[in-house]
């Protein structure tokens, strides 16, 4: 288990750091696997150019991990993230995952709990070529239901990032998934994720 806020892999633990007492979550490597065809690195550039210098690329999710945390004494946790996002250009397939994930919780008087996760740090491959994008805007919401249900949401609004040493990378969300549920007598889990996004590429001046 790994924790996103020390940085540090527990081997045999589970729950919540011993550090820092945010939940524990399970490492994820980067998958080193190619879908598809590789091209050179100049290929990528190239398609850039011939788009003016900027090109916007749609992107799927295709997985998404959920965990869902329980306390006393009535208080549910529901977190949830994008686990892994495709899309295509030219045939060119682009695969990204998520390799490290931020997680926050509060609550609110009698039994309102509220859960957060979101994709701190996404990397995958371009044409074999590599991208890194990292989280510079997060978004939150809170809602609640009768009697004493509480659902956090959160997810990442915005990515920054690089493909190569000339392209620049922005992941733009497009489509923001919700699911809530809830366990007697007043568990609640709230779960958000981004179902699509715009991956921008962009020719670094």
């Amino acid at each position: 288990m790994f924790c996103s806020e020390c940085k540090c892999e527990f081997v045999g633990w589970s729950d919540r750091c011993p550090c820092c007492s945010l939940p524990l979550i399970e490492k994820i490597e980067p998958d080193s696997r190619v879908i598809g065809k590789s091209v050179p690195y100049e290929t990528l550039v190239d398609l850039v150019v011939k788009q003016g210098g900027r090109m916007d690329i749609e992107m799927w999710t295709t997985e998404v991990n959920r965990q869902k945390k329980l306390a006393f004494p009535y208080l549910g946790y529901g977190y949830a993230w994008v686990k892994r996002m495709h899309g295509s250009v030219n045939g060119i397939p682009i695969d990204i995952q998520t390799t490290e994930v931020g997680m926050d919780k509060t609550w609110r008087f009698p039994y309102q709990g509220y859960g957060f996760a979101w994709e701190k740090k996404m990397q995958g491959e371009f044409g074999g070529n590599q991208i890194t994008l990292t989280a510079v805007k997060v978004a939150r919401e809170k809602k609640w239901g009768f009697p004493y249900l509480g659902y956090g949401y959160a997810w990442t609004e915005e990515f920054f990032g690089e493909c190569g040493a000339n392209l620049k990378a922005v992941l733009l969300p497009t489509e923001i998934s919700r699911e809530k549920g809830w366990i007697f007598p007043y568990f609640a889990f709230g779960y958000a994720w981004a179902g699509k996004g715009t991956l921008r590429l962009s020719i670094i001046e």
